[in-house]
């Protein structure tokens, strides 16, 4: 009588179980798209802030910023529950999503995308939890993190800054002062750059500066395991401080002028052209390669 009382016991708590636990992971996801517009005048601010989800930037020959959200959850209850705060400062345009309360959402997390058209003249700051970040045709003061996502850019003219904690960051047809940062990932800038801060945890990096580039400032390029590649114009001047825990350091088509290297520690000191800014090179593993810009 006891074996039989425990058998429908177990039946019984398997038909409750069973329905708990049914889960589509095909299932389409709940979706909602909002369009916001903000008119402006002069050099606009603008600051996006999700704490999940993609951001798009990119401009357009209008004085006002346009911006598409999209939110995405695994439910209605979910989706209703991602609230926006959008504010207006005359030229100062800010949009953040907030980071709902914690819960239960089987299939996918909640997230808000951003898509954003503004003044080709603006100053950015673009903000992801978690999503990719990017951006084209902007001259300004422009500032892209990610806690887990790529960040690219074309474009781009002024002051950047791009970070992430996972991703790879890729930069086309940049001028100014450029500075990025990622935890994992490679990193390739091109373009007339006048001052460089690199670095990578772990990853490839590439520099081709452009013929209007200089070292205006010291260049520090930095990876804890990957190649180097820059790729400087004939008339590019600065001292050169490179170094590899394991690899070559390599010079091809450059004026450099040695002033020291040591082969087994794998260090080079020079100087290109007439000297100046240092650019201070170094990788933990991997070989560092110098050469002309074709």
């Amino acid at each position: 009588m006891h074996k039989r009382s425990l058998g429908l016991l177990r039946l019984v708590l398997v038909l409750l179980v069973l329905p708990a636990c049914t889960l589509n992971l095909q299932a389409e996801p709940f979706t909602e798209r909002e369009e916001k517009q903000f008119a402006v005048e002069g050099k606009a601010e603008v600051a996006l802030i999700t704490f999940d989800g993609s951001i798009e930037v990119r401009s357009w020959d209008r004085n006002e910023v346009a911006v598409t959200l999209e939110r995405r959850a695994a439910s209605q209850e979910a989706l209703e529950s991602l609230r926006v705060d959008a504010t207006q400062d005359g030229n100062r345009v800010r949009i953040e999503v907030l980071k709902p309360e914690p819960s239960l959402n089987l299939g996918m997390s909640p997230s808000v995308s951003l898509k954003v058209t503004l003044p080709r003249t603006s100053d950015v700051e673009a903000r992801s939890g978690d999503g990719s970040i990017r951006i084209d045709d902007v001259t300004g003061r422009i500032s892209l993190r990610s806690g887990d996502g790529s960040i690219a850019g074309t474009t781009l003219s002024g002051e950047l800054t791009a970070r992430t904690g996972d991703g790879s960051i890729a930069l086309e047809g940049v001028s100014g002062h450029v500075t990025v940062d990622t935890g994992d990932g490679s990193v390739s800038i091109d373009g007339a750059v006048q001052a460089v801060n690199a670095r990578t945890g772990d990853g490839s990096i590439r520099v081709h500066a452009r013929a209007d580039s200089a070292a205006v400032e010291d260049w520090v390029i930095t990876t804890g395991d990957g190649g180097m590649t820059l790729e400087l114009p004939g008339g590019f001047n600065a001292d050169v401080d490179a170094r590899t825990g394991d690899g070559r350091i390599s010079v091809e088509g450059l004026p450099l002028t040695l002033t020291s290297i040591e082969a087994e520690k794998d260090e080079l000191r020079g100087r290109l052209g007439s000297g100046g800014k240092v650019l201070k090179l170094r990788t933990g593993d991997g070989s560092i390669r110098l050469r002309r810009t074709s």
